[in-house]
C-alpha cells in the first residue's frame, strides 16, 4: 500500500512538472496574443478603479461620468506621451553636433588619463560604435512601433472588457450555481483584485512622487530634455529591481555627453541615486507593505521568467502576473506548496493567516 501511494505522488508529481512546462511554452508561444491582452486587463483595472475612485470621492458623480473622466485621464496621458518623445527625438537630432563633439572630449580625457592615444574612429573599429549604435537605435524604433501598433489591439481589448463588465456577475453565477462555490471564487477574484489594484495604485502614487523629486534634480542641474527623462524614469519604476537601475543609469549617461564639468556631472550623478536609493530602499516598501507578500528573491525570479516570455511587457507586468499565480495555485491542494514557497508568509491566499484583516475578504454573494 505505501509503495503504491508513493508511485501514485510520483505519478502526479510527474503530471504536474509536464502540464507547467506545457503552460509555460504556451505562455511563450501565444505572447502575441497573452502579452496585449494581459495589458489590456490591468489598463482596463486601472481606469476602472479610477473611476470608482472618483465616484466614492464625488458622490454626486456617477459612475458612467466617472468612468468617462478616467478615460479621458488616460487618453491624454498617452497622447501627452507621444508628443514628449516626438519632441524629444527633434532636440536629439538638432543637437546631435554637439554631443557628438562631447563625445569626441570624453575620449580625448580618457586617452590623456590612460596615455594612450584614443580616438572615436579607433573605438568605432574595436568596439563597432557605430553599428551598435544604429542597431541600438533600429531596436529602439521597432520596439516602438510594435508598442503602438499593441496599443491599436489593447484598446480594442479594453473596449470590450468594459462593454461585458456588467455580465460578469450573473456569468460568475451561472460558473458556481452552489453558494459555497460562489463563495470561493468571490473570495479569489476579490483577492486578486485587490492585490492588483493595490499594487498598481501604491506603485503609481510612489512612481509619480519619484519621478516630480527626479525631475527637480534634473532641471535644477540643467539637464536637457528633462521632462523626457522624467517619463522614462515614471515607467522605469513599474519594473522590479531593475527598473530603478536603469532610471538612474540612463539620465546619467545623458548628462556625461552634457555637462562640460565633471564635478557638475559627480553631483547630480549622486544627488539622482540618493533619490533613487531612498525611495526604493525606504520609503516604497513602506508605502507597499506586505502586499504583494513575495520575497526579494521571488520578484527576481519572476521578473526573469516574466521577461523571457513576454518581453518588455512581462517585466512590466512580472509582479503582479506572479501574484495572481500564487493566489491561483493555493486554489488546489496539488499545488498550493508552490504557492506557499513562493509567498513569504506561507499565506498565499490570506485565508488561514490568523493576522489576516478580515475586511480584506469578500463576503459571499
Amino acid at each position: 500500500m505505501p509503495e503504491r501511494q508513493t508511485s501514485d505522488n510520483t505519478v502526479r508529481a510527474c503530471l504536474l512538472f509536464i502540464s507547467a512546462v506545457l503552460v509555460v511554452y504556451s505562455f511563450h508561444v501565444l505572447r502575441d496574443i497573452l502579452a496585449p491582452l494581459a495589458m489590456a486587463i490591468f489598463i482596463w483595472l486601472i481606469i476602472d478603479a479610477f473611476a470608482r475612485w472618483i465616484d466614492e470621492m464625488a458622490s454626486w458623480i456617477p459612475y458612467w461620468l466617472g468612468l468617462t473622466l478616467a478615460l479621458i485621464t488616460v487618453v491624454l496621458g498617452l497622447v501627452g506621451v507621444a508628443l514628449i518623445i516626438t519632441d524629444t527625438g527633434f532636440n536629439i537630432a538638432r543637437d546631435a553636433p554637439r554631443y557628438s563633439a562631447r563625445i569626441q572630449e570624453i575620449t580625448g580625457w580618457i586617452a590623456d588619463v590612460s596615455g594612450r592615444e584614443i580616438s572615436y574612429e579607433e573605438l568605432d573599429r574595436e568596439f563597432a560604435v557605430t553599428r551598435r549604435l544604429q542597431s541600438g537605435l533600429l531596436g529602439l524604433a521597432g520596439s516602438v512601433q510594435s508598442v503602438l501598433s499593441d496599443f491599436l489591439v489593447i484598446g480594442v481589448y479594453v473596449a470590450f472588457l468594459f462593454a461585458a463588465q456588467s455580465s460578469f456577475a450573473g456569468k460568475m453565477d451561472d460558473l458556481f450555481p452552489d453558494s459555497e462555490g460562489r463563495r470561493r471564487a468571490s473570495h479569489v477574484t476579490g483577492r486578486i483584485r485587490e492585490s492588483v489594484e493595490k499594487y498598481l495604485g501604491v506603485q503609481t502614487v510612489a512612481s509619480l512622487i519619484q519621478t516630480v523629486l527626479s525631475y527637480i534634480v534634473m532641471v535644477g542641474f540643467g539637464l536637457e530634455n528633462a521632462l523626457f527623462w522624467a517619463m522614462v524614469i515614471f515607467i522605469l519604476n513599474y519594473i522590479p529591481i531593475i527598473g530603478g537601475i536603469f532610471a538612474v543609469v540612463l539620465p546619467v549617461l545623458f548628462a556625461l555627453v552634457q555637462f562640460d564639468s565633471l564635478r557638475v556631472f559627480a553631483v547630480f550623478t549622486i544627488a539622482l541615486t540618493l533619490v533613487q536609493a531612498v525611495f526604493n530602499n525606504f520609503v516604497q516598501p513602506r508605502m507597499m507593505g506586505d502586499s504583494m507578500n513575495m520575497s526579494a528573491l521571488v520578484v527576481i525570479l519572476s521578473l526573469t521568467l516574466w521577461g523571457a516570455l513576454w518581453g518588455g511587457v512581462g517585466m512590466f507586468l512580472s509582479a503582479p502576473l506572479t501574484v495572481i499565480t500564487m493566489i491561483i495555485l493555493a486554489q488546489f491542494p496539488a499545488t498550493r506548496w508552490i504557492s506557499v514557497l513562493l509567498s513569504v508568509d506561507g499565506y498565499p491566499d490570506d485565508e488561514k493567516n490568523p493576522d489576516n484583516d478580515k475586511k480584506n475578504i469578500m463576503p459571499p454573494s
